[in-house]
């Protein structure tokens, strides 16, 4: 299932959780939050200058772009809004210290002058391992997330929690249920378990605030794809 769709309060709300600044030296990807950020003109402010950001879709990772900040920090800029001073308003991009892969959220915010907020996700392989679901919870809801018969703690802050269920591919089911009321499942289904993919999901409150139940974005990742892309990239001919 993929849902796109404007982030609630309680996003907003978590995303104020306390990052620490670092200088980059890395490649760096975006992953707009909807559509409504798909169509914003935005740029990259790294320590060579403002690189503008192309090809955004809210169900993939962008193409990596130049990670490196000098003295002042990474900054995402809104080209297509301006400051008293004419100038295009920037929104800063902070992560944990030591980050490799960084990964950069972009949501809505109306209360900051650029309308948006990011959010930094380490995204490298080494931590987020091929053959993992790691889930983000953003429903402000402590929750309970089973898969077979194990069963994993998801807390209600948007720290990742990484599930590596191992084996071979095939159907697994899953449950969520609210910490703080088990006897309600609030969502059930088979997912597919593939060791050669790995899925970032963000569990969501409901559309339908009524039916107590989650939804879910989800993007994921495949390595035979990336390896096959990667080979047919080194076949291209050079001019």
């Amino acid at each position: 299932m993929h849902l796109s769709r404007p982030a609630s309060p309680v996003v907003v709300l978590l995303l104020s959780l306390v990052l620490h600044s670092t200088s980059f030296a890395v490649p760096i990807r975006f992953l707009p939050w909807d559509e409504s950020i798909v169509a914003r003109k935005m740029g990259l402010q790294n320590a060579t200058g403002v690189t503008e950001i192309t090809g955004l879709h809210p169900d993939k990772r962008s193409k990596p772009l130049d990670g490196t900040s000098g003295e002042v920090p990474l900054r995402l800029v809104a080209l297509d809004r301006t400051g008293p001073d004419g100038k295009p308003v920037t929104v800063d991009i902070k992560a944990p210290s030591g980050i490799q892969t960084p990964l950069v959220l972009i949501l809505p915010d109306p209360k900051h002058p650029t309308g948006l907020r990011t959010f930094v996700i380490e995204d490298n392989t080494s931590n987020f391992r091929w053959g993992t679901i790691r889930l983000i919870n953003a429903t402000g809801k402590a929750l309970l997330f089973r898969h077979e018969k194990a069963i994993a703690s998801v807390p209600e802050t948007w720290a990742p929690v990484d599930i590596d269920p191992g084996g071979t591919p095939r159907n697994m089911g899953v449950q969520f249920a609210a910490r703080a009321n088990l006897t309600e499942i609030l969502y059930s289904a088979m997912w597919e378990y593939d060791p050669d993919m790995r899925k970032l999901i963000f569990v969501l409150p409901a559309t339908d605030a009524s039916t107590g139940s989650v939804e879910f974005k989800i993007i994921p990742e495949n390595r035979r794809i990336i390896a096959a892309e990667a080979a047919a990239a080194k076949s291209e001919p050079t001019n």
